[in-house]
């Protein structure tokens, strides 16, 4: 998997997602389906730099935060200083307790390439949830994604923060129709003086899915899916799955 987001990137990505998304309505938004299945411990996959986090411990919540970025943590441990957070692989972890839910945030799902990977990270997850504990996460819909980004071949997403101006040009590729496979190039800029000021580039191969093949690798690591929600984020169509832990004869 991709080791996202270190050194420069992770202080830009950090910026730039301060003024994407709406982290007071993002933990609103979870907080509830943490609450309407009676969840009292939280582990968020993709935890970034700890803006849910910050929610969540303000809020006297049991929570932990994982990410595969070790600069990213740095941020986050600096701003939450009471939180945990873990340096991990979504693929292959394992907590000190189980806990009961586990949330996997910002479509952190599009780094899982393959099928294995898929397989792999459902597998840790159901290890380390409690009975009867639930899993969720969002993912970009290749039903939705794939035609937009071939009619658009260059994205412009824009954020100000801390009064910079920073723009993002993204360029998707379709390297694979077998699996939703795309190549995501990225250019970082700011404007000054009216010129074009480029920080940083980046190029990562991403992964999106169609809600049939998320139903199926539910199904055969044995996840009941309890809730499909259709959300618009700050760029793209997701769905968030909602899933329950099955106790089966072969992991009890």
């Amino acid at each position: 998997m991709t080791n996202l987001y270190d050194g420069k990137m992770a202080a830009i990505f950090d910026a730039m997602y301060q003024t994407f998304i709406d982290y007071d309505e993002e933990y609103q938004f979870y907080n509830h389906l943490i609450k309407e299945n009676n969840c009292t411990s939280i582990l968020e996959v993709g935890s970034g730099t700890g803006n849910l986090a910050k929610r969540f411990q303000q809020n006297n919540q049991e929570y932990i935060g994982l990410d595969y970025s070790q600069s990213i943590i740095a941020i986050a441990k600096e701003r939450n200083k009471s939180c945990t957070f873990i340096h991990g692989d979504m693929r292959q972890f394992e907590l000190e307790k189980p806990i009961d839910s586990i949330l996997i945030t910002g479509r952190s799902t599009s780094y899982l390439t393959t099928n294995e990977d898929i397989n792999s990270t459902f597998e840790s997850i159901y290890k380390n949830l409690t009975e009867d504990g639930i899993l969720i996460f969002d993912f970009i819909d290749a039903n939705r994604f794939i035609p937009f980004t071939k009619e658009n071949q260059v994205i412009i997403h824009k954020a100000e923060y801390d009064e910079i101006l920073y723009y993002r040009n993204s360029n998707w590729k379709t390297t694979s129709s077998e699996n939703f496979m795309l190549e995501w190039t990225a250019q970082y800029y700011t404007l000054k003086n009216d010129e074009k000021e480029i920080i940083a580039e980046d190029f990562s191969t991403l992964r999106v899915f169609t809600l049939n093949e998320i139903q199926l690798f539910l199904y055969l690591n044995d996840f009941e899916i309890i809730k499909i929600i259709d959300r618009k984020t700050y760029a793209y169509d997701t769905y968030v799955i909602v899933a329950r832990k099955k106790i089966t004869q072969k992991k009890s």
